[in-house]
């Protein structure tokens, strides 16, 4: 997988590792202006500058509930595609 791919239709949705944000110019291009984070570690405020960033802390683990988080993840994503930038979402 790419280090940014794009989710396929006409939204500005992008689906990357962690490490995508180091692409500084792969998210300029892409006019990432916002960041979701789903992952349970520390993270490094300076690297999400200068997005707008919501994190979601879970587990990698198969019983873990995504479902209680969709409503404000969903919120921040129509947030960024409706302010007309582009979002990633990484794990």
């Amino acid at each position: 997988m790419a280090l940014l791919d794009k989710v396929p239709g006409e939204l500005k949705l992008y689906i990357g590792g962690i490490f995508t944000l180091r692409r500084r110019d792969a998210l300029k291009e892409a006019n990432i202006t916002h960041v979701l984070s789903v992952l349970r570690m520390p993270l490094d405020d300076d690297l999400f500058s200068p997005f707008s960033h919501h994190a979601v802390q879970v587990d990698d683990v198969e019983d873990e509930n995504l479902l209680e988080h969709f409503p404000a993840t969903n919120r921040f994503i129509q947030e960024g595609l409706d302010g007309g930038g582009g979002v990633l979402v990484h794990w």
